[in-house]
């Protein structure tokens, strides 16, 4: 025989106050409530877990130890609202609220919108904030300063607008033949700066390499035209290509001491394969005037404030020695070959005779 527990229509229930422990069915609603003596309607017996667990007054514990899921992949609870979960996976589309490690400091912060942890793995999309601590990986995108400009520009693959600073001494250059300063299409001037204040080791700058001849050796190499850089034209005489100027300080400004300029003779026809050049040394007396003072030109002859030196050694001014001076030694048929000019000394070694040449003619001096 069939147990039957009263039963009626919802709106039937809603009219009645059941018995602590009685059991009522709507018929309409197909729902269960059970009477606790005080409620109208009774409590609602739901076997969706919807409202019998609004109050939990204890602990909610599987019977086994990773076993039990609550939905599933294809049945979803819609929202959860929880004070601490303590997990140790959660694959989720969306989760609002902070996530605290075991030691109870706050990892992600959804009010101040931080992240305060070691980050292992991919990050893709924008981090706004200080980074304190290491990067190790790959970084894309570009690296913008204080004040939104951009410093590392991930587009072109460029560093601008920056000052490096480098807490080290080496700086290896991985691949590549060379470290670019500048462009073919630099509209200002660009060139490299040293800032040196260690004086004891006078190392500025220096060079080491190994494996070197008479063939192969370092260089510092400058290339020079007229034109630009891009299309170069040929370079003319008394073009200066590469200097070493040296300045001073005069307790206002920083002045011109000393200079070391390579550069196109002033004598020079340049054609193909063949720029005939000279190298000017020059000094600043003490009136602060650019002075001339020691040049070879072109064929190799050596001019003391002379620019165009015409002689092997071409002086302009007094010759000083502590030691002796020979004079050339030639046979009088080599003595006539001569261009002579007055003034010219030689010894001639027919006549075992210093001979010098004055008044149109050659004549001995003893």
């Amino acid at each position: 025989m069939a147990l039957q527990i009263r039963r009626g229509t919802d709106a039937e229930r809603g009219g009645i106050t059941p018995l602590a422990g009685e059991l009522i069915f709507t018929t309409d609603t197909k729902k269960l409530f059970v009477g606790d003596g005080s409620t109208v309607g009774g409590v609602q017996v739901d076997t969706t877990l919807s409202a019998q667990y609004l109050a939990v007054a204890s602990d909610f514990t599987p019977d086994a130890n990773n076993t039990r899921d609550i939905g599933s992949s294809s049945a979803n609870w819609r929202t959860g609202f929880f004070q601490t979960i303590d997990a140790s996976h959660i694959d989720a589309v969306s989760i609002n609220g902070n996530i605290v490690n075991g030691d109870s400091t706050v990892v992600v912060n959804v009010g101040s919108g931080t992240v305060t942890a070691d980050l292992t793995g991919n990050v893709t999309g924008n981090v706004t904030g200080d980074l304190t601590g290491n990067s190790t990986g790959t970084h894309k995108g570009t690296v913008n300063a204080d004040d939104s400009s951009v410093r590392i520009d991930g587009a072109s693959d460029r560093i601008t607008n920056s000052v490096l600073d480098f807490d080290g001494s080496v700086i290896n250059l991985l691949s590549g033949n060379g470290i670019q300063i500048g462009t073919n299409s630099s509209v200002q001037g660009v060139g490299l700066e040293i800032f040196n204040t260690d004086h004891t080791a006078r190392n500025a700058l220096r060079l080491y390499s190994d494996d070197g001849n008479a063939n192969t050796f370092n260089s510092i190499e400058a290339y020079v035209s007229r034109g630009s850089i891009v299309t170069p034209t040929v370079s003319v005489a008394d073009d200066s290509l590469f200097g070493y100027i040296h300045y001073g300080h005069d307790g206002s400004q920083y002045v011109q001491s000393s200079f070391i300029v390579a550069g196109i003779d002033s004598q020079a026809t340049v054609a193909a394969g063949a720029v005939p050049g000279n190298i000017v040394m020059g000094t600043t007396p003490d009136n602060g005037v650019t002075n001339y003072t020691v040049t070879i030109n072109k064929d190799g002859n050596l001019g003391v404030n002379n620019l165009t030196p015409t002689e092997k050694i071409d002086v302009v001014g007094n010759i000083k020695t502590s030691g002796f001076v020979q004079f050339g030694s030639l046979t009088t048929a080599e003595r006539n070959a001569l261009t002579p000019a007055n003034g010219m000394i030689i010894y001639n070694s027919d006549d075992n005779k210093f001979q010098g040449y004055e008044n149109g003619g050659w004549a001995n001096l003893i």
